[in-house]
């Protein structure tokens, strides 16, 4: 007879349906490039789209479907970062992760409905585990 193994919910890991797609909004086309470059690195990871403005974010989003949206809070249009969320995440129930050089608009972008906010000096090495994270919450609906 087969031996059963008993694991407690709190050491279970919710691991997302991958690959774990990724949408990227920022303004500025290195850090687009940088960001894609860094997530498409990984096996689990592909980018659905990237693009610099909320308008162009909000028309890849309900075209891909993404599993999380990346999103710089300094976008260029009247939507900007903030409003780029609410829809995102409000409309379109799509997590997402802010981001800025801003440390100080961190709990405007929460309160907007991200699910976390990072500064992006120094994103690269906590930006990977968090879009797993965040991915993990969503049970695997893409």
């Amino acid at each position: 007879m087969g031996q059963v193994t008993y694991v407690r919910p709190e050491e279970q890991q919710v691991v997302p349906v991958l690959p774990i797609r990724v949408l990227i909004a920022d303004d500025d086309h290195r850090v687009r490039i940088a960001l894609s470059t860094l997530l498409t690195t990984s096996a689990d990871f592909e980018v659905v789209g990237a693009a610099g403005t909320a308008a162009g974010a909000l028309t890849l989003a309900r075209e891909h479907r993404p599993t999380v949206a990346l999103i710089d809070m300094h976008l260029p249009d009247p939507a900007d970062g903030l409003g780029l969320l609410r829809a995102i995440s409000g409309e379109l129930h799509i997590p997402a992760i802010a981001i800025s050089v801003d440390g100080g608009l961190a709990n405007n972008a929460l309160a907007a409905g991200a699910a976390d906010f990072f500064d992006k000096d120094g994103i690269a090495e906590r930006l990977i585990s968090a879009l797993r994270t965040v991915a993990s919450s969503r049970h695997g609906v893409r």
